[in-house]
């Protein structure tokens, strides 16, 4: 059906992203401290594979115009054939392999154990690969602007180190059919072709030592990624230290907060690790505040089931919520029994994150509490100290705001700072959070206001954010690192 004209069409793509702006402190300072690899660049491959193509795309394509679009086909090429040879290869590594579902549904349909190119296997840019492409350019495999005179390339170019990787990664995959008669043209690729091409590249970069040492060279010895040698450090004290082979969200956040492995026996920092482990916990205690907002802002959506003025919904959430505690004592009698182990201030969070939690109010006020109680005059945090004004130029809310907020309420009511903590953090935080979405042309209103009433529009769900020392840890094992 028509939609009218274009100034009439106000349909917006939903985005349930970072729907308060909060998260995006402890990714932030994350990416300071774990630079290159994050939590959607899990192999090491992907990087000297990239590279490749580049070199390949340069030298041998035949393709003169260098645009994102030739080379984005060009790639995508390479890479299906790549996943397609995996999936052929028994006994093949597969972890974190993208591009996987239409690949194999070609595979099951194929009658002619001949495979065309597939474009749609999919559909983003760059196939799965689009994230590292950063990585590339970080560590100078290719550049996107002239270094003597800041001109922006159209297209990027390689550079000398970026040549070096490719015929380190060519060496090893050049004695293949696929490679000598195949992967320059657009035909069908024997299946025989494939399972050869299968037997020597592979996601584990299993033979590919010339390249390895290139990329730790790139990630780990670098001047410029010092913090990324800081964090690779910390996982190797862990591994070598406490036995810790495989790392997950869950037990990350009890070594990285409350220093204990997942058996529970008490980790003892090194004194040369202790600016990246306190930088990590800020990280998983950014990540702790986030959730207990979360868990309030979860039960007051559930709560507008009807249309409501902000006093009206408010009071709501209040009349609905099982608080436990008299809200009309003081903040500082609720502020000093706010100090919880692992597993109660996961359980807190794990029943708001279900829903219709009842206790979802009183347990993320107590979980916001115990941050304060946690950071609050940490004399040991140092220069660390300036990650708690991260997301004051990003319209967020520091940590240090959580300072001041409490401060300024710890004589008053607990209801107080609690309005205060639904008004000001969550229903304005969001306003101004979805706001600045539409302005750039994305819907991210979990309400709406009408005639001075809000109504939910939306759900909300809970999820932890990702840790980038698990990828970090997968890159390291990769490497031969641990």
């Amino acid at each position: 059906m028509p939609k009218g004209p274009q100034l009439n069409d106000i349909a917006r793509n939903f985005t349930t992203r970072d729907s308060l702006g909060i998260e995006s402190v402890a990714a932030s300072i994350s990416g300071e401290i774990c630079p290159i690899v994050n939590t959607v660049t899990p192999r090491a491959f992907y990087w000297p594979f990239m590279v490749w193509i580049y070199y390949d795309f340069y030298k041998y394509s035949g393709i003169e115009e260098h645009t994102v679009k030739a080379f984005d086909t060009y790639l995508k090429r390479q890479d299906y054939f790549f996943v397609l040879a995996t999936l052929l290869t028994p006994g093949s590594d597969r972890t974190n392999l993208v591009g996987v579902l239409q690949t194999q549904n070609d595979i099951y349909f194929n009658k002619t154990g001949k495979y065309p190119f597939n474009p749609k296997y999919f559909k983003t840019r760059y196939g799965g690969m689009q994230y590292y492409n950063a990585g590339c350019l970080s560590m100078r495999f290719i550049i996107d602007r002239d270094p003597e005179t800041g001109v922006e390339y159209s297209f990027p170019k390689l550079t000398k180190d970026g040549e070096r990787m490719a015929l380190a990664f060519e060496k090893v995959i050049k004695g293949t059919q696929y490679y000598k008669k195949y992967r320059l043209f657009d035909v069908e690729v024997p299946e025989s072709v494939l399972k050869e091409y299968g037997k020597v590249i592979n996601l584990g970069l299993v033979g590919f030592d010339e390249c390895k040492e290139i990329l730790k060279e790139k990630l780990f010895e670098s001047k410029r990624n010092s913090k990324l040698a800081d964090s690779a450090s910390y996982i190797e004290f862990l591994n070598k230290e406490y036995g810790i082979k495989e790392f997950d969200r869950h037990s990350c956040r009890r070594m990285l907060f409350d220093y204990q492995t997942p058996s529970g026996k008490a980790i003892t920092i090194r004194s040369e690790l202790e600016t990246i482990s306190n930088e990590w916990e800020i990280v998983i205690g950014r990540q702790y505040f986030t959730a207990g907002l979360e868990m309030i802002w979860k039960f007051m959506l559930e709560q507008l089931d009807e249309p409501l003025t902000k006093q009206q919904w408010l009071s709501k959430v209040i009349n609905k919520s099982k608080l436990e505690v008299n809200i009309n004592q003081p903040l500082s009698t609720l502020l000093g029994k706010a100090t919880y182990g692992f597993n109660i201030r996961e359980n807190m969070i794990s029943n708001g994150r279900a829903g219709n939690d009842d206790s979802a109010v009183i347990n993320g006020l107590r979980i916001i509490l115990s941050m304060y109680n946690h950071f609050h005059d940490r004399e040991d945090l140092g220069e660390d100290r300036l990650f708690f004004d991260y997301g004051i130029d990003s319209n967020s809310i520091p940590f240090s705001d959580l300072s001041d907020g409490v401060n300024k309420h710890i004589d008053k009511s607990i209801k107080s700072f609690l309005v205060f903590v639904m008004d000001n953090w969550l229903i304005q935080q969001h306003y101004m959070t979805a706001f600045e979405k539409m302005l750039q042309d994305r819907d991210g209103f979990y309400y709406e206001i009408i005639d001075g009433k809000y109504i939910k529009r939306e759900e909300f769900y809970i999820d932890f954010q990702g840790i980038r020392l698990i990828q970090l840890s997968q890159v390291m094992r990769d490497l031969e690192v641990i």
